[in-house]
């Protein structure tokens, strides 16, 4: 009896050992690094991808993280582009030098509250904290808050961005007047997608 319950020990180790062995085989991606490896790459590069856009001050580097033939789609504004020089005439900080001014130089632009990551995707929650732009005060009187989605490439490049930002109401006010108008899909008149 106790020589069957040794066997079956035995066996149950061998059974385990297999399993797991056969599964990290398998989680391995293109890359050849281990599922929880790959997350963990993409949970880092997203975090230092949302240091830099809280940091707001490092365009160059802010731009590095992307793709040139990067999808990006604001919901909201109803935007959907496919370039990188379409997103830059879109995000555009470096037209906003005198313009766009932090509460103070060493304030985050925004604070991420949650961000999760899979081998390819992350997903970030958080709000915008108040800022100047031209001279006005935008502060948290209508939340702020956002969700981006980043999809990753093989080489953590983002190749897609879905942004989900509440808007203040004169925004929303300007998208739904703007969607009555001229119908979805078209771009607003004040982005100008030229590359002069």
């Amino acid at each position: 009896m106790y020589r069957r319950k040794a066997l079956q020990h035995i066996y149950l180790i061998i059974t385990l050992g297999f399993c797991f062995t056969q599964n990290a085989c398998k989680s391995q991606d293109d890359n050849n690094l281990p599922t929880a490896s790959r997350e963990l790459a993409v949970e880092q590069r997203a975090t230092a991808f949302f240091e830099t856009f809280a940091a707001r001050s490092d365009w160059q580097k802010f731009c590095s993280f992307y793709r040139k033939d990067l999808i990006f789609d604001d919901i909201t504004l109803q935007i959907h582009l496919d370039s990188l020089w379409q997103f830059k005439s879109f995000y555009n900080w470096e037209s906003e030098v005198g313009n766009f001014h932090k509460m103070s130089p060493d304030q985050d632009h925004l604070s991420v509250e949650t961000l999760v990551a899979n081998d390819s995707v992350a997903v970030a929650r958080g709000h915008l904290n108040p800022f100047y732009y031209y001279d006005e005060l935008v502060d948290v009187d209508w939340g702020m808050d956002f969700t981006i989605w980043l999809y990753f490439d093989d080489a953590l490049m983002i190749r897609k961005q879905v942004d989900w930002f509440e808007y203040d109401p004169a925004v929303l006010e300007g998208v739904v007047k703007h969607y009555r108008e001229k119908g979805a899909g078209v771009l607003p008149d004040w982005l100008k997608l030229s590359r002069e």
